[in-house]
C-alpha cells in the first residue's frame, strides 16, 4: 500500500520554520541560565519588539540603576561555511534592528542591537568583523554597503546605528541543547542527568510559552512585581518565573559566572563538545586543549625539519591503533556518571604504560604525553567521543 509520506511534499517550510522556532527557543533558555546563576540578566522578553530582549542590570554604561537592553535578531541556516557581510544582509537581521532601532531611540534606553547568528564569522571578512563590533562606521565599504541595503543615506543616523549593532555568533542547533544542558547540570552539581534533563525541559516550555505570549502560572502575583500589561508580561522571563526551577538546583550561588558566560557563549571545538558530553571535569577540558595544542606543536616543528615520513599510511596506522585504544576504554566506562574523566584518565594510563604498541614507528617519539594529546586531536575529527554522562541516569 502507497504510503503518502514516501512522496516529496511540495512545500516542507513548516518544518523547517519549527526547527528555527525551537532553536530560537533554545536561545532565549542562554539568558535564563544566566539569570538562574545569579547574574546581570533581569529578565527575558521574547517576540516582541525583536525575537529576543534580554535586559541586563549592572551596566557601566547605564546611570541610576537603569537597565541595559539587548534587542536580538536571531537567525540560522543549514550551511557550516563561515558567515560573510554578504551573508548576514542576505538574512535581513539588519532591517529588522533598523526597524526597532527608530522604534525605541527616542524612549530614553541605553541599548545594542544584536544580530545572533547560528555558526561563526568569516575572520578573512574584514567588514563583517567590523559590523560584529559595533565599527561597521569606520569600515568604508561596510558602511556604504549597509546603507544599500537599508536604503538610507551615509549619514549620522547610519553611523550611530552601525554602532549600537553588535553579531554574535551562537553555537550550531545540533549543540546547542548539549551545550545549555552542560551549564545546567553545573549550576545543579550533584543532581542526576535526568533531573537535569527534566528541568531543562521544564525551562524550555515555559521560554516557548512567552514566545507564544502565554501568561505564566502565577501572572497575577507577577503583576504586582512588574509594570507592563498582562499581554507583554506573558512574554517576559523573570526570576520569579522559574524560582521553584532554582529551588532545584543546588549550588547556584557557588557557580563562576564568568565560566557560564564562556560555556554558552564561547567558541567551542568538537573536542570541548563531547568531553562536556561526557561530564568531564574542568580540569580534564584544559588538560585535553592543552595536550592537543602539544601534540600539534610537535607535529608541525617535524614537518618543518623534514622528518615527518611522508607516506600517509604511518600516521593512519597510529590513529587507528588510537581509535581502537579509545573505543575500547570507552565502553569500559560506559554507564559512569563522569565517563569522559574515567575514559581520558585510562587512556592516558594504557599511553603512557605502552605507547610503542601505539606508536610502532614512532611518529611521537613514543611518548605518552604527546600521543594523548594524539587522541585528543583524532577526537577532534569526530571519530570517537568520551561516553554520554545521560548513560548513566
Amino acid at each position: 500500500m502507497a504510503d503518502p509520506i514516501d512522496t516529496e511534499a511540495p512545500d516542507d517550510s513548516g518544518s523547517v520554520t519549527l526547527r528555527r522556532y525551537e532553536y530560537q527557543v533554545h536561545i532565549a533558555v542562554q539568558a535564563v541560565l544566566e539569570m538562574l546563576a545569579g547574574g546581570t540578566v533581569e529578565h527575558v522578553t521574547c517576540e516582541h519588539i525583536e525575537d529576543i530582549v534580554v535586559a541586563r542590570k549592572g551596566d557601566a554604561r547605564c546611570l541610576n540603576g537603569s537597565l541595559f537592553w539587548d534587542f536580538q535578531q536571531i537567525k540560522t541556516r543549514d550551511s557550516v561555511e563561515p558567515w560573510s557581510l554578504a551573508d548576514v544582509i542576505s538574512k535581513k537581521p539588519l532591517k529588522s534592528l533598523w526597524r526597532t532601532h527608530t522604534t525605541v531611540r527616542d524612549i530614553g534606553l541605553i541599548y545594542q542591537l544584536t544580530a545572533g547568528i547560528e555558526g561563526h564569522l568569516d575572520p578573512a571578512d574584514s567588514q563583517v568583523i567590523a559590523l560584529s563590533k559595533g565599527e561597521g562606521a569606520q569600515n568604508a565599504n561596510c558602511r556604504k554597503r549597509v546603507a544599500a541595503h537599508l536604503d538610507i543615506p551615509q549619514d549620522d543616523a547610519l553611523d550611530t546605528f552601525l554602532g549600537l549593532i553588535r553579531v554574535r555568533p551562537l553555537a550550531r542547533r545540533e549543540d546547542v541543547e548539549a551545550r545549555n544542558t552542560r551549564v545546567l547540570a553545573d549550576l545543579g552539581q550533584g543532581l542526576p542527568m535526568a533531573t537535569i534533563d527534566a528541568l531543562y525541559s521544564e525551562l524550555l516550555r515555559r521560554a516557548r510559552d512567552a514566545t507564544q505570549g502565554l501568561p505564566p502560572d502565577r501572572w497575577t502575583e507577577l503583576l504586582a512585581i512588574d509594570s507592563p500589561s498582562p499581554a507583554v508580561l506573558g512574554k517576559r522571563i523573570t526570576l520569579a518565573v522559574i524560582t521553584d526551577v532554582r529551588q532545584r538546583l543546588t549550588r547556584s550561588d557557588h557557580v563562576l559566572l564568568e565560566d557560564v558566560s564562556d560555556a554558552l557563549h564561547g567558541p567551542e571545538t568538537s573536542l570541548v563538545r563531547k568531553l562536556r558530553r561526557g561530564a568531564a571535569s574542568k580540569d580534564v577540558i584544559e588538560e585535553a586543549k592543552m595536550l592537543r595544542a602539544q601534540a600539534d606543536h610537535y607535529r608541525l616543528k617535524e614537518q618543518a625539519l623534514g622528518i615527518w615520513p611522508e607516506n600517509p599510511a604511518i600516521e593512519t596506522d597510529l590513529d587507528q591503533r588510537l581509535l581502537l585504544l579509545a573505543r575500547r576504554i570507552g565502553r569500559a566506562n560506559k554507564g559512569h556518571d563522569q565517563p569522559a574523566d574515567g575514559i581520558f584518565d585510562g587512556l592516558q594510563e594504557a599511553l603512557h604504560d605502552n605507547p610503542a604498541s601505539v606508536d610502532r614507528h614512532p611518529l611521537y617519539a613514543q611518548d605518552g604525553v604527546l600521543l594523548m594529546g594524539r587522541a585528543c586531536a583524532v577526537s577532534d575529527e569526530c571519530r570517537f567521543d568520551w561516553g554520554d554522562a545521560r548513560d548513566a541516569s
